[in-house]
C-alpha cells in the first residue's frame, strides 16, 4: 500500500495517469525535476497492482550517480507490502507478480563498461518468457529514456508488457498518451525554486574590473552567491549547507586542475574537506555527504553524466564552465539546483531562486529529437523477384584529408577571402575596410557576451536575450583552448585537416617568421607573397581568430562550396554493387502500414516507413508516384552511408566524399535509373533543398552516368503532387522550366 504523502497536483495527474494507461499502451510522464516523479509513479503503481495484481513492474533507470538505488530506496520509503527488487530478484523470484524490479540501465545496455553478460540476458529473456507463458502481466516502467532510447526500444520490443511508461523531464515525444506536470504546479506547491537567476552580478563586475578573465572568475561571484545564502539559513536556524555543482561539459584533465588551482587559491584546496568530485572512476569516500542538507562539501566538480535523475535538494547553485569556445547550454541542466531542500519557499528571493553561472550565450532547450523517439529499426528481406541489377561502386581508399598541397590551401582561401573582403579591388586588405564592411574586429582583447536575467521556469530562459558583454586581454597560453577550438571549427568548415588549415591562417594573417632559420628562402618568399595582413602580433593574429571565427567559418564554408583546390587524389575504389539480400530500415513504432508497397524490392516494405521525418516530403511523393506510375517497375531505396550500399564520390574544395544517391528504380523496359530526391519550393517560391552540396553531387552523378551510358539519372524535387526531374543543370530554382520538367517527360 502506498503510505507517503502526495501533493493535490501529483494527485490529479496520478488520477489521470491511470485513465489514460485504460486507453493507450503506452503512456508519456514528461515533468519537471523536482516534480516528486517518483513519488507519484509509486502511489501510481499501488493503485494499478489493486486493479491489477496480475502484474510484474519492471522499471529501468540510467545507472548513473545510482539512480535505480535511489528510486528503490524512494519507492521503500512510500509503500509497505510491495515486495520489490533488482533484475537478479526478477530472474530468481518463482512468482514475480505483483512485485516491483529496478533495473539499473548499465546492467542491460551492451554499449556500456558494465554489461549484463550473455548467459544472465538469456535468463532475463526466459524469465519474460515464463511470465508470458504463466499468464502474467510485464509492465514497464524506462525511467530518464531520453538518455538509452535505443536500448529501451529494443527491450520493449523484446519484452513486449501490456504498458510502457516512459517517465522524463525532456519530452521525448508528442501524442493524446502524454501526461505532462507544468512549472508552475510545482512551484505553486513550493517544490522547486520560483526564480532561476542567471549570472547575477556579472555585468556589474564586467564595469567594476573593466574586463571578465575567462569562466574561473564565476567560481568567485558563486562562492560569494553561496556565502549569502548560507548566512541567511544561519540567520533562520536552519542546518542547510548551500553547494555549488561545477560542470565540466567534456571532463578534460588541464581544466579540472586548473579549477581546482583556482579553488585553491580562493582558499578551498582539495585537502580543506569543501571540495568533491564526480567523475568515471573519481567518486567521494563519503557520498552522503553531497546529499545530506547539512553535508561537509561546498563544492562538487562533476561532468555530465551525474546530471541524469540526479537528486541533491541543497545544490543551489551551478557554475558551467566552457571548455570549447562555443558551447550551447542546455537548459535542462538547471533541474539539478531548482529542487527547494525543505519543499517550501521561504519568501525571500536570495533563498527561494536557484543560481546559474555560464559564458555560454546561447541556450538549448531539451535534447535533439531522434528518429528512435518514433521510430524502430527493422530488417527486410528481398523479394526473390527483385532484379538482378549490377552497378560500379565506387569508395574512397582512405581520406583526401592529408592529401592537400599546403600552397593550394593559401592561393585558394586567399581569393576567397578577397573575393569577400576587397571591396574596392585592390587586391589587399584593410583592416579598416573589413571593420567597416563586414564587422571583423581587430586588436588584442577576445570580447565576451552572455545572458543575464532572471527567469520563472527553463522554458522562459528561451526567451532572454544578451545584455552584457566583456573583453579581455588575450594571454596565449591561458586562453589556449578557445584558440585551439576556434582553429579546429575554421579547418572543419573548409574540410581539410587542422595542420594545414592552420599553416594557411598563418600564411595570410599571422605574423612573419622572415627571420626564422627553419624555413627556407622561397618559403619566405612565398608568405610575402601571399601575406593579407602584414603587420598582426601573435597576440593579435590569435584573437582575430577568436573574434572573427564565425565570419572566417562563413567564408571558408563557401569556398569549400564553391572552388576546386589541387590534392593529391587517393585512389577510389571501385567494385560489382547489387541489392542487398537484406536491409534495414526505420519504421514508425506506432502506426501500422495501411499499404505495402508491391514495387519496392522488399518484402512487407509498407507506408509506415514514409513518414516525416523518416522520409523527406519529396522522398514520399516519389516513392508513392512509383507506385502508381505503371512504367516503373521495381524500387529500390538506398542507404545513406555504409559499406553495403551504393555509391559513387564527389568533389568540395580540397576533398572528396561519398555521395549515396536515394533511389535506383527499373522501369518496365528494362531501364535502370539512379534519382537523387531534392527540396522542392517554399510558400514564398525560394529553394526549399538544405543540401549545400547539391550542386556537387549533381555533377559527380552527371560525369558518372557519362562513363556509364546504359544507365539513365536525374534529381527529382517536389512541389506540392507534382514530381520534377533534371539532368541537364543544377538550379536551385525549381520553377525555372527551361531546367526542371515534370517528371513524366522523362519516364
Amino acid at each position: 500500500m502506498f503510505t507517503g504523502d502526495i501533493i493535490p497536483f501529483q494527485s490529479k495527474h496520478e488520477e489521470s495517469l491511470l485513465r489514460k494507461c485504460a486507453d493507450h499502451y503506452e503512456v508519456i510522464l514528461y515533468a519537471p525535476t523536482g516534480s516528486g516523479k517518483t513519488v507519484l509513479v509509486s502511489r501510481f503503481i499501488d493503485d494499478y497492482l489493486d486493479e491489477n495484481p496480475n502484474t510484474v513492474f519492471l522499471w529501468l533507470c540510467p545507472g548513473a550517480g545510482g539512480l535505480e538505488r535511489q528510486s528503490q530506496d524512494t519507492f521503500e520509503a512510500v509503500t509497505s507490502g510491495i515486495p520489490d527488487g533488482d533484475v537478479y530478484s526478477f530472474i530468481n523470484e518463482p512468482d514475480p507478480r505483483g512485485r516491483v524490479y529496478f533495473i539499473n540501465w548499465d546492467k542491460i545496455n551492451k554499449k556500456s563498461n558494465i554489461v549484463l553478460r550473455e548467459g544472465e540476458h538469456k535468463d532475463l529473456m526466459t524469465k519474460v518468457l515464463h511470465c508470458h507463458n504463466d499468464g502474467i502481466d510485464i509492465f514497464m516502467l524506462i525511467d530518464e529514456e531520453h538518455k538509452y532510447r535505443d536500448t529501451a526500444n529494443e527491450y520493449v520490443a523484446n519484452i513486449q508488457p501490456v504498458h510502457v511508461l516512459r517517465i522524463s523531464a525532456t519530452p521525448v515525444s508528442k501524442g493524446d498518451a502524454v501526461e505532462e506536470i507544468k512549472d508552475d504546479e510545482v512551484i505553486a506547491a513550493g517544490l522547486i525554486a520560483s526564480g532561476i537567476s542567471i549570472n547575477e552580478g556579472v555585468s556589474q563586475a564586467i564595469q567594476e574590473n573593466n574586463n571578465l578573465d575567462d569562466d574561473l572568475q564565476l567560481l568567485e561571484l558563486a562562492d560569494k552567491k553561496r556565502k549569502e545564502i548560507l548566512g541567511e539559513y544561519e540567520k533562520r536556524g536552519l542546518k542547510i549547507r548551500p553547494l555549488v555543482l561545477i560542470q565540466f561539459p567534456n571532463g578534460r584533465e588541464d581544466w579540472i586542475k586548473r579549477v581546482k588551482d583556482a579553488l585553491t587559491d580562493m582558499g578551498y584546496p582539495e585537502t580543506s574537506g569543501l571540495v568533491a568530485s564526480w567523475f568515471s572512476g573519481d567518486h567521494p569516500d563519503n557520498p552522503e555527504q553531497i546529499s545530506n542538507l547539512d553535508g561537509q562539501y561546498a563544492f562538487l566538480l562533476f561532468k555530465q553524466a551525474i546530471a541524469t535523475g540526479w537528486d541533491c535538494p541543497r545544490a543551489k547553485i551551478l557554475v558551467k564552465l566552457r571548455e570549447g569556445g562555443t558551447e550551447r547550454f542546455n537548459i535542462q541542466t538547471v533541474g539539478r539546483i531548482r529542487r527547494m531542500p525543505e519543499r517550501k519557499h521561504y519568501g525571500l528571493a536570495l533563498l527561494d531562486n536557484c543560481y546559474l553561472y555560464t559564458l555560454d550565450n546561447e541556450f538549448t532547450e531539451g535534447l535533439t529529437t531522434s528518429l528512435s523517439d518514433s521510430f524502430y529499426t527493422y530488417q527486410y528481406r528481398r523479394k526473390l523477384t527483385a532484379p538482378n541489377i549490377l552497378l560500379e561502386k565506387e569508395s574512397l581508399d582512405g581520406s583526401d584529408r592529408f592529401a592537400v598541397n599546403p600552397e593550394a590551401v593559401v592561393k585558394v582561401v586567399r581569393q576567397g577571402m578577397l573575393k569577400a573582403c576587397d571591396l574596392n579591388g585592390d587586391g589587399v586588405l584593410e583592416k579598416d575596410e573589413m571593420e567597416k564592411t563586414k564587422g571583423y574586429i581587430f586588436g588584442t582583447k577576445l570580447k565576451t557576451s552572455a545572458i543575464e536575467g532572471v527567469a520563472r521556469t527553463t522554458h522562459d530562459m528561451m526567451k532572454l536575450n544578451s545584455i552584457f558583454g566583456g573583453e579581455h586581454q588575450i594571454n596565449n597560453h591561458d586562453d589556449g583552448f578557445i584558440i585551439r577550438d576556434a582553429k579546429r571549427r575554421i579547418a572543419a568548415a573548409i574540410g581539410v585537416d587542422e595542420n594545414i588549415s592552420n599553416n594557411a591562417l598563418s600564411v595570410l594573417f599571422g605574423p612573419g617568421d622572415y627571420y626564422n632559420p627553419i624555413f627556407s628562402d622561397e618559403e619566405k618568399e612565398f608568405e610575402r607573397k601571399n601575406k593579407l595582413l602584414t603587420d598582426m602580433s601573435l597576440r593579435e593574429y590569435n584573437a582575430f581568430l577568436v573574434n572573427n571565427k564565425e565570419r572566417l567559418i562563413e567564408v571558408f564554408e563557401q569556398i569549400s562550396l564553391n572552388e576546386i583546390g589541387e590534392i593529391k587524389e587517393t585512389t577510389i575504389k571501385k567494385s560489382q554493387w547489387g541489392i542487398p539480400a537484406y536491409q534495414y530500415y526505420n519504421q514508425h513504432k506506432k502506426m501500422k502500414a495501411t499499404k505495402v508497397y508491391q514495387k519496392n524490392v522488399y518484402d512487407n516494405y509498407g507506408n509506415n516507413i514514409l513518414i516525416a521525418p523518416n522520409r523527406t516530403y519529396t522522398e514520399i511523393m516519389f516513392e508513392e508516384w512509383c507506385e502508381g506510375y505503371d512504367k516503373v517497375k521495381h524500387v529500390y531505396k538506398n542507404g545513406d552511408k555504409g559499406e553495403d550500399f551504393f555509391s559513387i564520390v564527389y568533389r568540395r574544395a580540397f576533398r572528396r566524399n561519398h555521395f549515396y544517391p536515394d533511389y535506383i528504380i527499373q522501369t518496365t523496359d528494362g531501364q535502370v535509373w539512379i534519382l537523387e530526391a531534392k527540396g522542392g519550393m517554399t510558400a514564398d517560391g525560394s529553394s526549399n533543398n538544405i543540401d549545400k552540396y547539391a550542386s556537387k553531387k549533381f555533377e559527380a552523378l552527371k560525369e558518372y552516368c557519362s562513363r556509364h551510358p546504359e544507365l539513365h539519372w536525374g534529381f527529382v524535387r517536389a512541389v506540392g503532387s507534382q514530381l520534377y526531374i533534371s539532368n541537364t543543370v543544377w538550379s536551385e530554382d525549381v520553377s525555372n522550366d527551361s531546367v526542371w520538367k515534370p517528371i513524366e517527360e522523362y519516364l
